[in-house]
């Protein structure tokens, strides 16, 4: 099962009430760990009862016998107590093994949530078999592939009774990055000021986010995939204008993921819509825009786009350059594409 399925599943599991005695939360992706422990708190206790029944500790200013014995306290006035330890990563494997006698036979009253973000715990150990063999849950935070993302922020916003398209998702996506923690606060921004039931338009993401909803990098490819020579020049002058919130290196990298894109569509020839969505790794959505222009560059013009993109890499950084600065070697650059 993915990362996002058992977060969703857990997720669940805990809104309708059903706690594991054991939660150990770790992998690389922190936003889906934060998320779990804040939904533990909000719905294990109710608000008369975390005075006295919630308990956080933290890694470095803990220790073993701490949390055991934390762990083996009696609830006061309440069904259960929670105990939760942040930043347990800044533990060594055998002070996390110490809990073992504990995590055989959990306390039935006391919902205890290790947080181990931004690594994983060493699955050739014996302690997450320990938790599951104890009736624990074991949940593992891997990053989300970029492809994912949009459908993510889409699930998000409809949660939210928000509606977000496949475009506008895309637009966050690509600008927003991979810090999953980050871009779902963007997210939750926007769906602040849309309206339930109302639709989060390019306009409300340029405004609240600022992203502009013209002068992108999304608007980029799809100019040149177009072979709208105009428009893809008036963009890399707006780019150029902006080279700090629109730096060479990234844009580089944008048009070098998205003709290989490109090279992969001719490769697919004679695939249907959803297997081109596997191979690309993109939302069935965007299928057929690929495959638009796909054939407005043949394979063999893919190629040299690809050995210019190269060579202007090297140039940006000095190498074979003539001195132009970045926002000139774009505008070339895009001359070159689209001629």
């Amino acid at each position: 099962m993915s990362t996002l399925e058992d977060y969703k599943r857990i997720m669940a599991d805990l809104r309708g009430g059903k706690f594991k005695p054991v939660y150990m939360l770790h992998g690389e992706e922190g936003f889906f760990i934060d998320r779990i422990a804040l939904e533990i708190e909000r719905t294990a206790l109710a608000e008369e009862e975390r005075d006295f029944n919630q308990t956080v500790l933290y890694g470095r200013d803990s220790d073993p016998d701490m949390v055991k014995d934390t762990c083996l306290r009696f609830p006061m006035m309440a069904e259960r107590q929670v105990v939760i330890v942040r930043e347990m990563q800044s533990w060594r494997i055998d002070q996390l093994e110490k809990l073992e006698p504990y995590l055989k036979k959990p306390s039935p009253t006391t919902v205890l949530v290790m947080c181990y973000k931004h690594k994983k715990v060493d699955g050739r150990k014996s302690v997450l078999k320990t938790i599951q063999k104890g009736g624990g849950q074991v949940f593992t935070s891997d990053k989300i592939r970029e492809e994912k993302l949009p459908d993510l922020f889409i699930s998000f916003a409809k949660k939210q009774k928000r509606k977000l398209g496949n475009a506008e998702a895309a637009l966050l996506a690509t600008h927003l990055g991979s810090d999953l923690s980050k871009a779902m606060k963007e997210v939750e921004k926007v769906c602040l000021v849309t309206e339930e039931g109302g639709a989060i338009t390019s306009d409300i993401i340029q405004r609240y986010i600022g992203i502009s909803k013209d002068y992108n990098i999304f608007e980029l490819q799809n100019a040149i995939g177009n072979r709208d020579a105009l428009k893809a020049q008036r963009i890399a002058d707006h780019f150029a204008a902006d080279q700090k919130d629109n730096p060479f290196v990234l844009t580089l990298g944008f048009l070098n993921t998205y003709f290989a894109k490109l090279a992969l569509v001719h490769s697919a020839k004679g695939k249907s819509s959803t297997e081109i969505a596997g191979v690309l790794k993109v939302s069935p959505y965007f299928v057929r825009d690929y495959v638009a222009h796909a054939q407005n560059y043949s394979l063999g013009k893919v190629v040299e786009v690809q050995r210019h993109l190269r060579q202007f890499d090297l140039r940006s950084k000095g190498l074979g350059g003539d001195g132009s600065d970045q926002g000139e070697l774009l505008r070339e650059l895009v001359a070159k594409v689209m001629a």
